[in-house]
Order: C-alpha cells, then sequence, then structure tokens
C-alpha cells in the first residue's frame, strides 16, 4: 500500500510566474545599480538626512531579503509538486495507476503540466521520454505536439470542476 499523496499546492497563475521570472534579474540590477551608483543617484542627500548614512544599504538588504524569501517559498512548493508527481508515477509503475488517479488526480494533472513542459524541449531524447511517459500517464497518445497535449490537459482540467 503506498502513502496518500499530498495535494499539491495552488500553482500561481501563470502571468505572475512569467512576471517575477522576468523581474527577477530587473530586481537584482536595480539593487545593485542603487549600491554602485548611490552618491550619484539624485535624492540621496535626503534620504540620508531623514533616515540615517546606512539607509539606502539597509533599504537593499531588505529587498534582498523578501527575495530570498519568496525564492525559497517557491523552492518549496515545486519541490511538494515534483515530490507528489514522483510518487504518482512510482505507483502508476507499481501498477496501482488506478487508486493513484482515484485518490488524487491533481498529481495526476501536475505530471502532466510537467511532461507537456517538457516536450517543448530542444533536446530530442528529454522530448521522446515526456512524450512516451504521457502516453503511459494518459493512456493515448497524442503525438508530439505540445499544443494537443495542452488541450487534453485544459479539456480535463474543466471536467475536474
Amino acid at each position: 500500500m503506498t502513502a496518500p499523496l499530498a495535494p499539491p499546492t495552488p500553482p500561481l497563475g501563470p502571468r505572475v510566474e512569467a512576471t517575477f521570472r522576468q523581474l527577477t534579474p530587473l530586481v537584482l540590477l536595480g539593487v545593485l545599480g542603487v549600491l554602485v551608483f548611490e552618491s550619484w543617484l539624485p535624492g540621496t542627500a535626503w534620504v540620508r538626512q531623514q533616515f540615517g548614512e546606512q539607509a539606502l544599504l539597509r533599504a537593499c538588504i531588505a529587498v534582498l531579503g523578501v527575495y530570498v524569501l519568496i525564492l525559497w517559498g517557491e523552492a518549496l512548493r515545486l519541490h511538494g509538486m515534483l515530490t507528489g508527481v514522483l510518487q504518482a508515477f512510482r505507483a502508476f509503475e507499481q501498477g496501482d495507476q488506478g487508486k493513484v488517479a482515484a485518490r488524487n488526480p491533481k498529481a495526476r494533472l501536475e505530471a502532466a503540466k510537467l511532461l507537456i513542459a517538457a516536450l517543448r524541449s530542444d533536446d530530442a531524447s528529454i522530448r521522446a521520454t515526456s512524450r512516451h511517459n504521457l502516453s503511459r500517464l494518459v493512456g493515448q497518445d497524442l503525438g508530439e505536439d505540445p499544443a494537443a497535449w495542452q488541450q487534453w490537459l485544459q479539456q480535463q482540467e474543466r471536467a475536474g470542476k
């Protein structure tokens, strides 16, 4: 008997995740710019007068601290999701696929999302392995086109709601 799968944490919206990925280098460059060009920034004298000599440095450290906490939370979310997906695959390999799908269909959909994303890889072996595993997970082969698999996933998500 396999242990029950933990329910996956709700994902952030695709727009939020894409925005976060795009803003990461900008935030880091902004912090670096403030630290390097502090003496040339307009308003620096006023900030020092109002908040002290080390105000900008403390603000940069606070921004980096918050950002590290956000990244840590994202790492925990991804770890939980991947652990659930791997447990679902392990149970599937052992022949418990019906029990796993019935017990936690969301883990199956999370696994499908990861495999569909892997279908977009530049590496042919990753695409082939992902297609093979998707076919086994779903019970049918929808080909190499990620759009067909994405359409299947959307239908499953609508049916589950």
